[in-house]
């Protein structure tokens, strides 16, 4: 082989070799790049429908068919007792202040509700509408609104008679005592409606002749009553209660509530031993 073929030899396997060398360059680069590139996991999001406002909402108000929409959101951010049908909403009176797009549950909505511009009450066969009066402390202070979940505690006075001597010393029949309870009567009682009395409130007077800042006087509501849906035995032993002048308190419960509380009558000897109080001689 001459020179000048060694020479053209030597330059095509050196251009050969170069040629890999970019190709295997390249490999290596873009080997580099997909290990540096974050792995996108495809993960389908499941949801769920639920019902949100669509402008806010106050105490008492009454859902219109605008005031609601449905819409989708991931199944982890709904809550269980969230509500997924606009029938289940539209007509219904809720029991808090709520805002455009908070979702709708079912603890937020007030049964029964106000259909014909007047109070209509939606009752089972198996209840009866009790109207309780609203002279405690928590209803002076119209702490206790409709749809709220309330206990109701009492504290009567009770004849009690001696178990065993029916005599006294001198041979007279023994005189029944009367002893103080105070008990639970009712827990979980949901408030039906209230009977309110409108009180108007006095205008500002005194005021300087043209002037313009003056405000209206808004209403003061003042509860009279509860109406309270309850079992034909039940509104007969708190009718019994209210006719022997039973001192009624109200206590009022978490919105979303469910427990039964195990509660024990408290007296007089039950004062006494829960304190470790002695009685002087």
């Amino acid at each position: 082989m001459s020179n000048k073929n060694k020479a053209v030899f030597i330059i095509v396997v050196g251009l050969i070799l170069v040629v890999i060398g970019i190709f295997a360059s390249i490999l290596l680069v873009n080997r580099y790049r997909a290990n540096q590139a974050p792995v996108a996991v495809a993960e389908e999001t499941v949801k769920t429908t639920v019902v949100v406002l669509t402008r806010d909402l106050f105490l008492g108000d009454k859902i219109a068919a605008t005031d609601v929409e449905l819409a989708s959101v991931p199944a982890e951010v709904a809550p269980r007792n969230a509500i997924d049908t606009l029938e289940e909403v539209v007509g219904k009176m809720i029991k808090t202040d709520l805002v455009q797009g908070e979702m709708v549950l079912s603890h937020n909505l007030v049964d029964p509700t106000n259909n014909i511009n007047d109070l209509g009450f939606i009752l089972g066969e198996e209840h009866v509408l009790i109207a309780f009066p609203a002279g405690d402390l928590m209803s002076l202070e119209s702490m206790v609104q409709r749809g709220d979940i309330v206990d109701i505690f009492a504290t009567f006075k009770e004849e009690v008679k001696a178990i065993g001597e029916t005599t006294t010393t001198t041979g007279e029949s023994a005189e029944p005592e009367m002893r103080t309870f105070t008990v639970d009567t009712f827990q979980k009682v949901g408030v039906t409606a209230l009977v309110v009395e409108v009180i108007e409130q006095e205008s500002n007077t005194g005021l300087i002749q043209g002037d313009t800042n003056q405000t209206t006087a808004k209403p003061k509501p003042r509860i009279r009553a509860y109406l309270l849906a309850m079992k034909p035995q039940d509104a007969l032993i708190l009718k019994h209660l209210k006719d022997i002048d039973a001192i009624f308190d109200i206590v009022l419960r978490a919105p979303t509530s469910t427990v039964q509380f195990d509660l024990t009558p408290v007296t007089e000897e039950y004062i006494i031993e829960f304190y470790g109080l002695e009685i002087l001689p």
